[in-house]
């Protein structure tokens, strides 16, 4: 049974439980497991289609490739088929090694002159039979018609002086004994001498180099052990074939490396990226619902995040590789760090770039570079206070990933084009990451109602239009409301709570007021109290009702949840005494709980602590003599009173938390209401 009475009319009705039927209630475990499973499976899926759907190009040596191929990842191999190449071509274009006979040459000029000699006893007619002894005796292969040619010129002589100058010309570069060196001499020769001239020369001419062959095969076998491996490295986004390209075996080998040469051969690219991204996936379970529980359990938290991290997951999943360093990742570590804490970033944005490695197949400088620009954004979290300053973290963690990125492609010693491209991209990511994060920030903070510090520091700016409406409607409200947040922000940092959130709560606690402003005593002039005329009963459901219409104004000016909470937890379920006991003496058997704020009592230390200074600062104006002994025990007497009535039952203060909280009231009051010296009046003499 509930009992009102209004304008001295009693009602009575009867307030009863709606049933609901039983259902089964998921533990909080149950639910973080279940969230974190579901966040699992999103991280693995995406990074793993990436390589379940890689364009697989069954080619043959010879033929013509139809498009570009591009490499899906970065790889590192040794091209034995290169090196095989590499020495063959060393073989063929090795010279062979020759020993020099020094006594070719007058052996060669012996033979000719003796030759010549012959000839002349030859006469220079000689018969049949004398000119086939000559040749017998001889044993060269001449043809009859030339020796009877030579036998019969009157210039025997000259022809023998030319023929030996001759070989001493060729002697003086060199005879190798090659059938096609030889070959290719004697057609040289056409030009300068007649073909019976030529005939006579091949016959004296003997090589005076031959071929050494196992001197040639030591020279080439200590070449070939110079060669060194032929490692490849291929980067992601590269250009593997070009469209037109006819396939070599060397080609074909990159294909197979890089597990983009039929089913068979991405067969173990997939089991490995599986096998990798499964402990992965286990060691995130297992780390996030140790450190990260509550967190999780957080529905804003957890849905905020699941957007983030698909996004750029989807984002990097269609990202060309030779792109890749622009993805703004650095907005994935901001966001989460602004929407949530550096623990959480921390823990959920490491797995990620895990996660992300798929991509860019354990690419050395992505790892880096990411990590580096992680550990400067946690670094550079407290320093971010408003959106402006997104642009600077985004520039410095740009400067960073460069200069880490410089760094590392010095040492692997990389081209000047590579490292400035990979630079470049670095730099205009974290660039474009500072700007992504400022577009972004006030879509998920209203869509998901996150309270971040940036937007606490707006809220508390006191141009903002609730705030502007509370000091024009309700002036002495408004005055209140800064007090009790200058106690609550000065108590909440001296025990390390929020002392941001408790001063920008302070200032909207007590927005409902403004609705019926002169129902309370703050705003109340000239002694004129409406409640004079009325019942307790009316009266307490005015006085009560301002914290359901405060939060029915923060809800149209999109104040946060956890602002709104503090406008009927500051209250708790506080008895409003003077209205009770007014009433009790016309009505003894009245319901005490009539007389009482609907509550919630307080769950955090900061609302439990602007419970505290609303209710001492207007205790402490009451007071005649306001000394740090009257404030200290007038705030004692008051904290008492709370806690008897349970009010903080539910707050998670401690007792040594509330002795600083009320060490730190009095001396905030004390320098507020501190006693001013009464200067001497000034009398002024007569002028003479």
């Amino acid at each position: 049974m509930k009992e009102l009475n209004i304008l001295g009319r009693r009602l009575t009705f009867k307030v009863e439980p709606v049933e609901t039927p039983e259902t089964h209630e998921i533990s909080p475990r149950e639910m973080v497991n279940k969230r974190i499973f579901i966040l699992i499976c999103i991280l693995f899926i995406i990074p793993l289609s990436s390589k379940l759907f890689l364009i697989k190009e069954n080619l043959s040596v010879g033929d013509t490739v139809k498009k570009d191929i591009v490499a899906p990842f970065s790889v590192k191999y040794n091209d034995k088929l290169a090196k095989d190449e590499i020495v063959k071509k060393v073989i063929e274009e090795s010279q062979k090694e020759y020993i020099f006979l020094n006594d070719v040459a007058p052996k060669s000029y012996r033979n000719l002159e003796k030759f010549f000699l012959d000839l002349d006893k030859l006469g220079t007619n000689p018969d049949q039979n004398d000119l086939e002894e000559f040749l017998t005796k001889t044993k060269y292969p001449l043809s009859k018609g030339t020796v009877l040619k030579l036998a019969a010129s009157p210039n025997k002589k000259s022809i023998e002086n030319e023929i030996k100058n001759k070989l001493e010309e060729l002697y003086s570069i060199g005879i190798k004994n090659d059938e096609k060196y030889l070959e290719n001499l004697m057609d040289s020769l056409k030009n300068e001498l007649s073909l019976d001239k030529i005939e006579l020369l091949s016959i004296f001419l003997m090589p005076n180099f031959i071929y050494d062959e196992e001197k040639t095969a030591s020279a080439i076998k200590e070449r070939v052990d110079s060669i060194n491996d032929v490692i490849v490295q291929i980067n992601a986004g590269e250009t593997v074939l070009k469209k037109g390209s006819t396939v070599t075996k060397s080609d074909i080998e990159k294909l197979k490396k890089l597990g983009i040469y039929g089913e068979l051969s991405n067969s173990p690219l997939i089991l490995g990226n599986i096998f990798f991204l499964v402990i992965i996936s286990t060691l995130f379970f297992i780390t996030v619902r140790k450190f990260l529980f509550y967190e999780i359990l957080k529905k804003s938290y957890y849905f905020s995040t699941i957007m983030a991290v698909a996004g750029y997951l989807i984002i990097a999943r269609f990202t060309r590789s030779e792109l890749f360093f622009l993805l703004p990742i650095d907005a994935l570590f901001l966001l989460l760090g602004i929407l949530v804490s550096e623990k959480y970033t921390l823990i959920i944005s490491s797995f990620v770039i895990f996660y992300s490695l798929g991509f860019k197949g354990v690419d050395q400088l992505f790892f880096m570079t990411s990590v580096t620009s992680l550990v400067g954004c946690i670094y550079g979290l407290q320093k971010i206070k408003n959106r402006a300053h997104l642009i600077n973290a985004g520039l410095y963690l740009g400067l960073l990933k460069s200069v880490i990125c410089i760094g590392i492609l010095l040492v692997s010693r990389s081209d000047f084009i590579t490292i400035a491209v990979f630079s470049s991209q670095l730099f205009f990511s974290g660039v474009f990451s500072g700007m992504l994060t400022i577009a972004l920030l006030p879509y998920f903070e209203r869509t998901f109602n996150i309270l971040t510090n940036m937007k606490l520091l707006e809220l508390g700016d006191l141009s903002h239009p609730l705030l502007r409406q509370l000091a024009v409607n309700a002036p002495g409200t408004f005055q209140h409301s800064m007090m009790v947040a200058t106690l609550s922000e000065n108590a909440a940092d001296a025990i390390d709570a929020d002392a941001t959130f408790a001063r920008v709560a302070a200032y909207y606690h007590d927005i409902g007021k403004m609705k019926r402003p002169n129902f309370y005593v703050e705003n109340q002039h000239d002694g004129i109290n409406p409640h004079e005329s009325l019942s307790p009963s009316l009266s307490t459901l005015i006085i009560t009702s301002h914290t359901r219409d405060g939060i029915e104004m923060a809800k149209e000016y999109k104040i946060p949840k956890e602002i709104r909470d503090i406008m009927t937890e500051h209250q708790g379920t506080t008895l409003l005494a003077y209205f009770y006991n007014k009433a009790k003496k016309e009505i003894p058997n009245i319901n005490e709980n009539d007389y009482r704020y609907e509550g919630p009592k307080p769950r955090t230390k900061e609302s439990a602590i602007i419970m505290l200074a609303d209710s001492i600062e207007a205790a402490v104006r009451s007071l005649d003599e306001k000394t740090p002994t009257s404030i200290e025990k007038m705030l004692r007497k008051i904290i008492a009173g709370k806690i008897e009535d349970n009010q903080l039952s539910e707050a998670d203060l401690t007792f040594k938390e509330i002795e600083i909280i009320i060490k730190t009231f009095t001396k905030v009051l004390m320098g507020i209401h501190h006693v001013r010296i009464k200067y001497p009046e000034i009398k002024k003499g007569n002028k003479s």
